[in-house]
């Protein structure tokens, strides 16, 4: 499990980086991508609501995947108390921006918005992300399991096990 643990460190730290790039890459959209208004070509129903609301989702989810993975990577890194929970954190928010990826990949079939080139390219974002929050869900989810972060640390005596040691034997 270890080795799994700090395959998983290098990955958040790599998903910090692309995270932060795609929503750099994205803040000029987000800036001027006003909610769709009341007009004749709007209906309320309820996938199109369901397709507004990935659209934001996938808009806003990169500034928080970006901070949720570089957190849990500095964490892990450093072999932080919090690590464990921070990298629980990443993996759910990887888990969470994956799902508009499959309801966009679900859309384009569904209305031949486009080619299978770019359902394959969704599908594809939609498995890795997918794979990254079950991984660390799987790695970090038991609190019995080894910590790689706390493998190299050296051991610090407390006092308890000072005063322990001190105690007469019988």
């Amino acid at each position: 499990m270890p080795r799994l643990q700090k395959l998983l460190r290098s990955l958040f730290g790599y998903a910090s980086i692309v995270s932060s790039a795609v929503f750099i890459a994205l803040a000029p959209s987000i800036l001027r991508a006003p909610l769709p208004h009341a007009s004749s070509r709007f209906h309320a129903e309820p996938v199109s609501l369901l397709l507004i609301a990935m659209r934001e989702l996938i808009l806003v989810m990169p500034v928080v995947m970006a901070v949720m993975t570089g957190l849990a990577w500095w964490a892990l890194r450093k072999g932080l108390p919090s690590a464990r929970s921070r990298a629980l954190a990443a993996s759910i928010s990887s888990l969470l921006m994956s799902t508009p990826f499959l309801v966009a990949g679900i859309a384009i079939v569904r209305y031949s918005l486009a080619g299978a080139v770019e359902v394959t390219g969704v599908l594809v974002l939609f498995v890795t992300l997918l794979s990254l929050g079950v991984a660390g869900l799987v790695a970090f989810g038991k609190r019995n399991v080894p910590f790689a972060a706390e493998a190299g640390l050296p051991h610090v005596t407390t006092n308890a096990e000072r005063l322990g040691s001190l105690a007469p034997t019988m």
